[in-house]
Protein backbone atom coordinates (compact mmCIF):
# COMPACT_ATOMS: atom_id res chain seq x y z
CA UNK A 1 0.00 0.00 0.00
CA UNK A 2 1.35 3.31 -0.65
CA UNK A 3 0.58 6.44 1.50
CA UNK A 4 0.28 9.78 0.45
CA UNK A 5 1.38 13.17 2.00
CA UNK A 6 1.09 17.18 3.30
CA UNK A 7 -1.08 19.86 4.98
CA UNK A 8 -3.61 21.35 7.40
CA UNK A 9 -6.60 23.19 8.80
CA UNK A 10 -10.19 23.25 9.77
CA UNK A 11 -11.95 24.65 12.32
CA UNK A 12 -15.05 24.99 14.46
CA UNK A 13 -17.54 26.56 12.16
CA UNK A 14 -15.65 26.42 9.44
CA UNK A 15 -12.46 26.61 7.70
CA UNK A 16 -10.74 27.40 4.27
CA UNK A 17 -7.02 25.53 3.61
CA UNK A 18 -4.95 27.10 1.14
CA UNK A 19 -1.87 28.23 0.64
CA UNK A 20 0.45 27.49 -2.71
CA UNK A 21 3.90 27.10 -3.17
CA UNK A 22 5.94 26.28 -6.15
CA UNK A 23 6.25 22.55 -5.98
CA UNK A 24 7.81 21.46 -9.54
CA UNK A 25 4.79 23.57 -10.69
CA UNK A 26 2.04 22.43 -8.45
CA UNK A 27 0.48 24.12 -5.96
CA UNK A 28 0.96 22.82 -2.45
CA UNK A 29 -2.25 23.10 -0.40
CA UNK A 30 -1.71 24.32 3.20
CA UNK A 31 -4.49 24.60 5.78
CA UNK A 32 -5.32 28.16 6.99
CA UNK A 33 -7.75 28.73 9.83
CA UNK A 34 -10.32 31.33 8.02
CA UNK A 35 -13.30 30.82 5.72
CA UNK A 36 -16.32 28.67 5.43
CA UNK A 37 -15.67 25.71 3.45
CA UNK A 38 -17.45 25.61 0.23
CA UNK A 39 -18.45 21.77 -1.05
CA UNK A 40 -17.65 20.68 -4.78
CA UNK A 41 -19.34 19.52 -6.92
CA UNK A 42 -16.81 16.58 -7.61
CA UNK A 43 -18.57 12.68 -7.84
CA UNK A 44 -19.56 11.69 -4.50
CA UNK A 45 -17.70 9.27 -2.94
CA UNK A 46 -18.60 5.17 -3.17
CA UNK A 47 -18.60 3.81 0.60
CA UNK A 48 -17.05 0.33 -0.32
CA UNK A 49 -18.20 -2.63 1.39
CA UNK A 50 -16.84 -4.04 4.60
CA UNK A 51 -17.64 -7.64 3.56
CA UNK A 52 -14.95 -9.24 1.77
CA UNK A 53 -15.05 -10.09 -2.11
CA UNK A 54 -15.08 -13.78 -2.56
CA UNK A 55 -12.05 -13.24 -5.62
CA UNK A 56 -9.81 -11.11 -3.84
CA UNK A 57 -7.78 -9.98 -0.74
CA UNK A 58 -10.76 -8.85 2.03
CA UNK A 59 -11.54 -4.41 2.12
CA UNK A 60 -10.61 -3.62 5.98
CA UNK A 61 -13.28 -3.96 8.33
CA UNK A 62 -14.96 -0.54 9.46
CA UNK A 63 -12.70 0.10 12.91
CA UNK A 64 -14.00 1.27 16.29
CA UNK A 65 -11.54 4.70 17.64
CA UNK A 66 -11.81 5.76 20.87
CA UNK A 67 -14.95 8.38 20.00
CA UNK A 68 -17.32 5.21 19.67
CA UNK A 69 -17.26 6.58 15.61
CA UNK A 70 -16.54 3.65 13.11
CA UNK A 71 -14.48 3.69 10.30
CA UNK A 72 -15.49 2.95 6.65
CA UNK A 73 -13.28 2.37 3.35
CA UNK A 74 -14.45 4.91 0.63
CA UNK A 75 -13.01 4.48 -2.46
CA UNK A 76 -12.36 8.55 -3.22
CA UNK A 77 -13.37 9.31 -6.96
CA UNK A 78 -9.59 11.25 -6.49
CA UNK A 79 -8.11 7.41 -7.52
CA UNK A 80 -7.44 6.48 -3.69
CA UNK A 81 -9.00 4.26 -0.68
CA UNK A 82 -9.25 5.49 2.69
CA UNK A 83 -11.13 5.00 5.89
CA UNK A 84 -13.38 7.92 6.71
CA UNK A 85 -15.23 8.36 10.26
CA UNK A 86 -19.05 7.85 9.89
CA UNK A 87 -20.61 10.92 10.10
CA UNK A 88 -17.72 12.97 8.17
CA UNK A 89 -18.61 14.88 4.99
CA UNK A 90 -16.05 14.70 1.60
CA UNK A 91 -15.25 18.62 0.58
CA UNK A 92 -12.87 18.60 -2.65
CA UNK A 93 -11.25 22.67 -3.49
CA UNK A 94 -9.88 21.58 -6.88
CA UNK A 95 -6.24 20.84 -4.64
CA UNK A 96 -7.19 18.66 -1.62
CA UNK A 97 -9.77 16.21 -0.82
CA UNK A 98 -10.88 16.69 2.98
CA UNK A 99 -13.35 14.78 5.27
CA UNK A 100 -14.55 17.21 7.39
CA UNK A 101 -16.25 15.88 11.21
CA UNK A 102 -19.57 16.91 11.70
CA UNK A 103 -18.31 19.84 14.19
CA UNK A 104 -15.49 21.11 11.60
CA UNK A 105 -12.95 20.92 14.02
CA UNK A 106 -11.08 17.65 12.61
CA UNK A 107 -10.55 16.75 9.19
CA UNK A 108 -8.66 14.60 7.12
CA UNK A 109 -6.99 15.89 4.24
CA UNK A 110 -5.12 14.19 0.81
CA UNK A 111 -3.45 15.79 -2.05
CA UNK A 112 -0.57 15.88 -4.38
CA UNK A 113 2.51 17.58 -3.99
CA UNK A 114 5.26 18.27 -6.48
CA UNK A 115 8.18 15.93 -7.14
CA UNK A 116 10.68 16.34 -4.63
CA UNK A 117 11.21 13.69 -1.80
CA UNK A 118 9.13 13.11 1.07
CA UNK A 119 11.75 14.39 3.47
CA UNK A 120 12.51 17.67 1.00
CA UNK A 121 9.07 18.36 0.91
CA UNK A 122 8.40 18.31 4.80
CA UNK A 123 11.60 20.75 5.13
CA UNK A 124 9.80 22.82 2.15
CA UNK A 125 6.50 22.91 3.94
CA UNK A 126 7.50 23.62 7.72
CA UNK A 127 10.00 26.65 6.47
CA UNK A 128 6.63 27.69 4.56
CA UNK A 129 4.55 27.43 7.51
CA UNK A 130 6.81 29.10 9.65
CA UNK A 131 7.26 31.92 7.53
CA UNK A 132 3.43 32.83 7.49
CA UNK A 133 2.93 33.75 11.30
CA UNK A 134 -0.23 35.97 10.11
CA UNK A 135 -1.61 33.46 8.91
CA UNK A 136 -0.11 30.05 11.60
CA UNK A 137 0.30 32.21 14.53
CA UNK A 138 2.28 30.58 17.22
CA UNK A 139 3.36 27.99 14.64
CA UNK A 140 5.34 25.23 16.23
CA UNK A 141 7.54 22.24 14.65
CA UNK A 142 7.17 19.36 16.89
CA UNK A 143 8.90 16.33 14.76
CA UNK A 144 10.06 16.12 11.46
CA UNK A 145 11.55 13.13 10.24
CA UNK A 146 11.98 10.30 7.78
CA UNK A 147 10.24 7.38 8.67
CA UNK A 148 10.68 3.81 8.06
CA UNK A 149 8.81 3.17 4.89
CA UNK A 150 10.42 5.82 2.84
CA UNK A 151 8.55 8.90 3.37
CA UNK A 152 8.86 12.10 6.12
CA UNK A 153 6.15 13.30 8.74
CA UNK A 154 5.84 16.40 9.65
CA UNK A 155 3.91 17.63 12.90
CA UNK A 156 2.94 20.87 14.30
CA UNK A 157 0.66 23.19 16.16
CA UNK A 158 -0.48 26.77 15.57
CA UNK A 159 -3.12 29.09 17.22
CA UNK A 160 -6.59 29.95 16.29
CA UNK A 161 -8.20 32.82 17.28
CA UNK A 162 -11.42 32.13 19.80
CA UNK A 163 -10.45 27.77 19.09
CA UNK A 164 -7.86 27.11 21.26
CA UNK A 165 -4.42 25.13 19.47
CA UNK A 166 -4.56 23.12 16.48
CA UNK A 167 -2.41 20.27 15.84
CA UNK A 168 -1.65 18.53 12.98
CA UNK A 169 0.04 15.20 11.44
CA UNK A 170 1.13 15.36 7.59
CA UNK A 171 2.60 12.46 6.70
CA UNK A 172 4.52 12.48 3.12
CA UNK A 173 5.12 9.51 1.13
CA UNK A 174 5.84 8.90 -2.73
CA UNK A 175 2.99 7.71 -4.68
CA UNK A 176 2.76 5.23 -8.04
CA UNK A 177 3.15 7.81 -10.12
CA UNK A 178 6.69 9.37 -8.58
CA UNK A 179 5.45 12.56 -7.26
CA UNK A 180 5.29 12.88 -3.22
CA UNK A 181 1.43 12.41 -1.59
CA UNK A 182 0.40 13.64 1.88
CA UNK A 183 -2.29 12.29 4.20
CA UNK A 184 -2.96 15.14 6.80
CA UNK A 185 -5.00 14.69 10.27
CA UNK A 186 -5.41 17.80 12.16
CA UNK A 187 -7.84 18.60 14.68
CA UNK A 188 -8.11 20.45 18.31
CA UNK A 189 -4.77 19.73 21.00
CA UNK A 190 -7.31 17.99 23.23
CA UNK A 191 -7.66 15.45 20.65
CA UNK A 192 -3.85 14.15 20.52
CA UNK A 193 -2.40 11.36 21.50
CA UNK A 194 -6.09 9.96 21.29
CA UNK A 195 -8.39 9.97 19.34
CA UNK A 196 -7.09 11.78 16.85
CA UNK A 197 -3.08 9.89 16.50
CA UNK A 198 -5.54 6.36 16.35
CA UNK A 199 -7.15 8.18 13.35
CA UNK A 200 -4.17 9.04 11.90
CA UNK A 201 -2.93 5.14 12.35
CA UNK A 202 -5.75 3.94 10.96
CA UNK A 203 -5.22 6.07 7.41
CA UNK A 204 -1.31 5.12 7.35
CA UNK A 205 -2.44 1.41 7.44
CA UNK A 206 -5.52 1.40 5.27
CA UNK A 207 -4.44 4.12 2.21
CA UNK A 208 -3.97 3.03 -0.96
CA UNK A 209 -4.10 4.04 -4.31
CA UNK A 210 -6.96 2.55 -7.11
CA UNK A 211 -5.57 -0.33 -9.04
CA UNK A 212 -3.21 -0.78 -5.91
CA UNK A 213 -5.40 -1.66 -3.30
CA UNK A 214 -5.47 -5.28 -1.89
Amino acid sequence: MAVASALIGALVGGGAYLLTRDDGGKPTPVATGTGSPTVSASPSPTRTSASPSPTSTPTPTPTPIPTGVRLTPVQDPKGFTLLVPDGWQRRDDGTSVFYDSPDRTSLIQVFAMGTDTPYQQAVATDSSLAGQSSRFPGYRRLRLERTADGGAELEYSYDLAGTGVRHTVDHILTGPDGAAWAVLVAGPESGWPTPLRDLLRSELTSFCFTGRCP
